[in-house]
Parts: C-alpha cells; structure tokens; sequence
C-alpha cells in the first residue's frame, strides 16, 4: 500500500488503467513520472484543452490529423515536452524515429490494442488517479475471475500460459515443493535470477507452488496481484487433484488388502477391479511395480510424477492401469493383452520408468502373470523385489523379480528362526573375527564367490596380492571349520552370506 502523499506514476497507469495488450513503444526511462490528471484530444482547438504539467495526453491520431496533417505523432510530442506533460495514449502504432524521439525526451508512449473505448478509458485513468487503492482492488477481482474462467474452460495450462503473458515473466507451478506440474516461457529481455515464490497451502498442508522469474524489470504490484490470484486458482485445482488422489488410493489401499486376503472370493475381488475399469479377463497378462521414496523427506510426490509418467505410457500402449497405495508403497498394476511382446513390453515399462532416478523413487517390478492368483503372487513379488534390490549391494533399480535369483528363495525365510540359526552355525564365528579385529574376511569371501573362485581374478578384484588372498582364505577356513574344496560348505556359505545381507 502507498503513503496518502504518494503519486500516481506513468507505471502505475499503465498497470493498472490501461487495458491488457497496450504496449509501451518509446519513453521507458520516464515511468516513474507522477501523473497529476488525464487530458483528452478534443475536436476542436486547443487540442487538449487544459494541459499542464504532469498530465497524461489520451489521442487518437486519425482525429488529430483531420484537424491539421501537421498534427503528427513528432508534433505532439515536442508540444508534450514543452508542457511537461508526463505521458502520450494513443491508439494506433508510431514510426520507429517517434518512438526514439520519445525516449530522447523520456516521454513515455503507450500503443492502446485495436478497439480501445477512449471515453471508458479516460474514467479508468480518473479512477486510478483518484482511487488508486480501489483500482488494485478492481484489478484483482478482474483478475481472479478471469483466471478461474480460464481454468473452467481452458484448464491448468492455460492459466499458466495467461499469467506469463501478463507478467512478461516466465511462471511456472510445482507440484509441492520440488515438481513442474506446468510452465510458460514468455519473452524476457534479460535474466536476473529474481523471482517471487506464492506457496499454496490448505489446512497447514503445502500444495504446490506458483513461482515467476523476473527479466530486467524486475516486479511490480499488478505482477503480486497477478501471481497470487494465480495461486488461489491454482490451489483450487491442486485441491481437487489432491482429494481425487487420495480417495482414489483409499479405492485403491482396500482392493489391495483384498486381494491379499486369500479368504475372500474371486468373484468379489474381480467386480471391484471392474468398477475401477482394469481388466482382469482371462486373455490378459498383468504386471505389478511398487515404488517408494528413495530419501526421507521427499515424500510421496516423487513417486506420483513416476506413475504419472508409467500412466502415460500405458495408454500409448493400449494397456490398463491402476495405481493404489498399500503402507509405503505405492502399487501400479497393468493389464497387458496376451499377444502383447515381452520385449516390448519392458521397453515401454523401462521408458516409462525413466524418470524414477531423477525423482528420487525406488522401484520393484513382478513377474508378468495371469489370473487372480497370479495378480496376488505379482504384488508380493513387486514389494519382494524392491524390499531384496536395496539389501544386495551393487544392484541399482528399477529391481525385477525374476531377476534377483537366490535371493527369491530366502525372501519367504527372512524372519524365520531357522534361517537365522543358520547364519550363526555357518558365518557366526567369521563375523566376530572382523567385528573384533576390523578385518574384511566375510567380504574377502564374498568377492572370491563372486569371481567364481577364482583366486587370481578375486585378487584383482580385491587390490590385493594373490598370497595375501591365499592367506586371508585360510583364515577363513580355520575360523569357520568349512573346507573351500568342498562343494557343499561352498554352497552353504553362499546361501549364508546372502541370507546374512538380507537381514542387516
């Protein structure tokens, strides 16, 4: 808000009287001129009637050369200087050596949009002269409902694209804090790494963001009053799109436990699949991938934009999808027809996924299955996939199930006391060994698997010499009592070295 004593500048009418579309052609530096009054063009002598200093000149120049042809855009601005007249309206394009006589005399000149009322726009320029807080409040009004008609017609994009235009700035919306949900460049003049951030909140909850990155301009009050009604219209949506994700998952959380539920009747699953519009017909393949949030914090967004990306690619495809939230996972099932290609089908499924390492989402993916049993066993095996990838190290995602090997067999096992005791007979004492003396001999272990008992290749493997290897295996062989030329305590220490990175 201004002080009472504050004036109205040429910037100020621009902003705030002159209508969108009107385009400032020459004068740039004398924005900052207090505007006393407006003085119209009148039809006959004087031109303006009562011109004195600090007032802004509205013309249309078709009627001034009826009057004299030598009543040009150059006449009016050398009589305009000498009464120090603070800017020139008028409705038609001027020649480029006006526009660069205008800005000798810092006189700024506005090209009115074709069909301009002038009468109207004289009693804007009055009002804002007179109101000027009344004007903003007009403003934004004007503003707020034009943007909510946008978005009712148009969509979100469109609003987007609006905003920009009447910023001049490039203005983009988040999705939380961190992901573009929609943005629009318009052409700026200069970069200046300033921007002005509107956050969109609800009930303490943090929606989105509308953010505008200034040119050289910079911001004004009209671009406040633009950005924030921009968010409130924006929220609406964000709004929506929210209660509609979360009821959506809610559908989604209860069909999954149900499905899960091995007490519950086919039939009854399959009608809720069908009221969610997936296919469960016998000629169709499915496929399960869970995601969840690689980093505390970032929250479930991340993982949205991935299913968002892997929705997209699916009807591309033809192919049904549904994504539900089960704990902290979030579930993405698709319906794939029978003669469909695997080969193809990765691809896509892969190139939907593309973006998961950007946003920071981890991702299992099941076996391709068919029939409810088979959809039951892919959710398992989704979750089982993400859950094993993270424990096996030098693995990166997205995990498939089919390919974890193993690591399969020992997923059912995790918590079982049999298996534990297991770990304990088999590597227990090696474990201690490196604990209590710092060494590596379970991972020295490790790598010689690894390099299927190769010494030679283990030793490169490890960075060190080949009787430094051979000495740290007989350690280990004198720790754990099993003897590495036997196949059987060869495979018991495999399987116990990977159930033992399974459980830390």
């Amino acid at each position: 808000m201004l002080p009472r004593d504050a004036k109205v500048t040429v910037q100020d009418v621009w902003r705030l009287a002159l209508p969108t579309g009107t385009q400032l052609v020459g004068g740039r530096a004398g924005l900052d001129i207090p505007v006393e009054w407006v003085a119209s063009l009148s039809g006959t002598f004087p031109l303006f009637g009562v011109l004195e200093k600090g007032y802004l000149a509205l013309a249309r120049l078709e009627a001034a050369r009826h009057l004299d042809v030598r009543f040009t855009p150059r006449y009016l601005l050398t009589e305009l200087r000498r009464a120090e007249a603070s800017a020139l309206v008028v409705d038609e394009a001027i020649s480029e050596e006006d526009a660069a006589l205008a800005d000798e005399f810092a006189l700024p000149v506005f090209c009115l949009p074709e069909g301009t009322d002038l009468h109207l726009l004289e009693r804007q320029i009055i009002r804002t002269l007179v109101d000027r807080e009344g004007q903003v409040a007009r403003r934004e009004r004007e503003a707020r409902d034009h943007l909510t008609q946008l978005l009712g017609r148009r969509g979100l994009q469109a609003v987007i694209d609006e905003l920009s235009r009447l910023t001049s700035a490039e203005v983009a919306l988040k999705e939380g804090d961190q992901f573009v949900l929609a943005s629009a460049n318009a052409p700026v003049e200069e970069k200046t790494g300033s921007e002005q951030v509107f956050p969109i909140e609800v009930a303490g909850k943090l929606l989105g963001e509308l953010v505008l990155y200034a040119g050289s301009q910079g911001f004004d009050e009209l671009d406040a009053i633009y950005l924030r009604q921009g968010a409130e219209v924006c929220g609406i949506e964000l709004l929506q799109r929210f209660a509609r994700r979360e009821a959506e998952e809610r559908l989604g959380a209860d069909l999954v436990e149900l499905l899960l539920d091995e007490t519950q009747k086919g039939d009854a699953i399959a009608s809720r699949f069908m009221r969610l519009e997936y296919d469960l017909s016998p000629e169709r393949r499915h496929l399960v991938i869970a995601l969840i949030s690689a980093e505390e914090g970032v929250g479930d967004v991340a993982c949205h934009y991935v299913a968002r990306d892997l929705e997209w690619a699916a009807q591309r495809e033809s192919a049904g999808f549904l994504s539900a939230s089960y704990g902290e996972y979030l579930l993405l099932f698709l319906s794939i027809v029978s003669q469909a290609s695997e080969w193809r089908l990765r691809h896509w499924v892969q190139e939907g996924l593309s973006s998961a390492s950007g946003k920071r989402c981890l991702v299992g993916i099941s076996r391709l299955v068919t029939g409810m049993e088979g959809l039951r066993d892919a959710v398992c095996q989704a979750m089982d996939a993400l859950a094993l990838g993270q424990h096996i190290s030098g693995r990166k995602g997205p995990y498939h199930y089919e390919e974890l090997g193993l690591y399969r067999l020992l997923a059912g096992l995790r918590n079982r006391e049999e298996l534990k005791a297991f770990c304990e007979e088999t590597l227990g004492e090696l474990i201690r060994y490196d604990e209590l003396r710092g060494t590596d001999l379970l991972y020295t272990l490790e790598v010689f698997f690894d390099q299927n008992t190769n010494a030679s290749q283990a030793a490169k493997a490890l960075y060190v010499h080949r009787n430094t290897l051979n000495y740290r295996l007989q350690r280990i062989v004198e720790i754990t009592g099993l003897d590495l030329n036997n196949a059987e305590a060869r495979l018991a220490l495999q399987l116990a070295i990977k159930a033992y990175r399974l459980s830390v």
